[in-house]
């Protein structure tokens, strides 16, 4: 496994709280079952980087590289006749970042709509992690942790901006500048997570041991917000060819 992807799988983890979730309730650490976890998450970024690095997208290397994630599904005790429904989220996005090849852009969607999806792989991790401990789901309910993966989503596409931009990406933030230009982007973005905010500060659930994430998603909006105008202010700097190249769209900026 590349290091350097290892390493972005375990700061993925820890910004997700997955690690304090693996261990709630005074659970004996299972390095098996975190390896288990980083191997499958490391199997669905490369499942990503043939949707990302290929405008032309091979379907028999897409299938083969599911059936990679199936097999880590098994590891994780998931059955056979259960892999799809584990999967449709993954379906899902796959399926917006294939249409764009038909000019299917994700800016065609409600924020909410796609940031869900695109959350698609955490929802996944932690669906596995709350199998294994069934005193999870009686403290946060997974569908409590909404907003949380909500943020962090927008919070990734804003950081990632740099790097996206040299890849087919579904990066929503960096279409929507080059689709609606900055200041519509901008006011997008943050009144989004404006929303986010007083769904947040509505949540009346329990603490995680050390997971404070109803605190936790206020940090992070507000530093995603101050992050949504700095980024934007730079985009006029990356080199956006494969944008204008592929999609066709008209810069806004």
């Amino acid at each position: 496994m590349n290091q350097e992807l290892r390493n972005k799988i375990i700061e993925l983890f820890e910004y997700r709280e997955l690690p304090k979730l693996i261990a709630y309730g005074g659970q004996n650490w299972d390095e098996q079952f975190y390896e288990d976890l980083i191997q499958l998450q490391y199997d669905i970024y490369i499942l990503d980087n043939e949707l990302e690095t290929n405008w032309d997208v091979d379907m028999d290397i897409i299938d083969e590289r599911w059936k990679v994630i199936h097999q880590d599904l098994d590891v994780l005790g998931v059955a056979e006749s259960e892999y799809d429904e584990y999967s449709a989220h993954i379906y899902k996005y796959q399926k917006h970042e294939l249409g764009i090849r038909d000019g299917k852009l994700p800016t065609r969607l409600s924020m909410e709509y796609f940031y869900f999806y695109k959350s698609c792989d955490v929802k996944l991790l932690r669906r596995l992690i709350y199998n294994r401990n069934s005193h999870l789901a009686k403290v946060i309910k997974p569908s409590e942790w909404r907003t949380f993966d909500l943020v962090t989503e927008v919070n990734d596409d804003v950081v990632d901006l740099q790097e996206d931009a040299t890849t087919i990406n579904g990066n929503r933030f960096l279409i929507s500048l080059l689709q609606l230009g900055k200041e519509k982007t901008v006011n997008i973005f943050n009144d989004f997570l404006d929303e986010m905010d007083l769904r947040n500060k509505a949540l009346n659930v329990k603490s995680i041991e050390g997971v404070e994430f109803v605190e936790w998603t206020d940090i992070q909006i507000r530093e995603t917000k101050q992050l949504v105008v700095s980024q934007a202010a730079i985009v006029h700097e990356l080199d956006l060819s494969i944008y204008e190249r592929y999609l066709g769209i008209e810069i806004a900026m």
